[in-house]
């Protein structure tokens, strides 16, 4: 290529880039819609709705995802009377559902309607007994109707409650246990789930209950108990939550209620 044909592409090539440049500046004034991170729309050079790092100076969060549902299982404890399991994720690592409405369905013998909770991440099994029927079923199904999301600040540990023994009875038809309060705050209100597995890891079994006034450092026993000896389960899991996005649960101290959430 000769250098003045050479030179000349050059030229041509600066030229579109400032036409390019120019056009886009204009387009950018005139056109392109200005990123206003406040009004719950994305628009702009946001990345998201009202965020992106260079349109508001804030990264996107990631999205809030559904809460998993798994294992819906149902025992019949007698005449008319049932216990019921189901297995529930929450995916999300920063935000807490404060609160899940749920509905039961009871095969042929109407619908349980409920809440619960769940923290950041957490795997929760749901037990429900003494679920009481006017007809027989034979299966049931958990639905998650509608949840509350909370984005809840505590570091992991923070209200720790941990299972430090549990035994069968001799029968097979108890189990008794005791947890301990492993952090610096009082609970109103604990809820201690028992969930049994067979050899082959399958719930066989459940059972709750319930323990008021938790002290912090301090043991608290418990013990459930069912009808019939439950010979097919081989172990028993200890599940113990309480709630933290309810203030009423932790018990006063020094004049002060704590508090965990905090609302974005």
């Amino acid at each position: 290529m000769e250098g003045r044909t050479q030179k000349q592409l050059i030229i041509g090539i600066i030229f579109v880039l400032i036409l390019g440049g120019i056009g886009y500046g204009i387009a950018d004034k005139f056109f392109l819609v200005e990123a206003t991170c406040f009004d719950n729309i994305q628009n702009g050079k946001e990345e998201g709705v009202d965020c992106g790092t260079l349109a508001c100076g804030k990264v996107c969060e990631e999205p809030v995802r559904p809460l998993q549902v798994s294992e819906d299982k149902l025992f019949r404890i007698g005449a008319g009377d049932y216990d019921f399991v189901a297995k529930i994720f929450n995916p999300n690592t920063e935000y807490g559902a404060s609160q899940v409405d749920y509905s039961i369905g009871l095969a042929g013998a109407g619908i349980k309607r409920g809440t619960t909770y769940l923290l950041p991440g957490q795997t929760k099994y749901l037990v429900l007994t003494s679920l009481r029927t006017s007809t027989e079923t034979a299966s049931a199904g958990l639905k998650v109707n509608s949840v509350q999301w909370e984005k809840i600040n505590m570091p992991a540990g923070e209200a720790e409650i941990v299972n430090r023994r549990g035994v069968f009875s001799q029968d097979k038809t108890a189990f008794e246990g005791v947890i301990f309060n492993d952090s610096n705050y009082d609970f109103d209100s604990v809820d201690v789930s028992v969930i049994l597995f067979d050899s082959s890891n399958f719930v066989v079994g459940v059972n709750r209950t319930e323990i008021r006034t938790l002290l912090a450092g301090t043991e608290r026993s418990f013990k459930v108990v069912w009808p019939a000896p439950q010979d097919a389960a081989v172990r028993a899991d200890v599940q113990i939550s309480t709630n933290l996005f309810e203030n009423s649960n932790f018990i006063k101290s020094y004049g002060t209620q704590e508090r965990f959430q905090e609302f974005y």
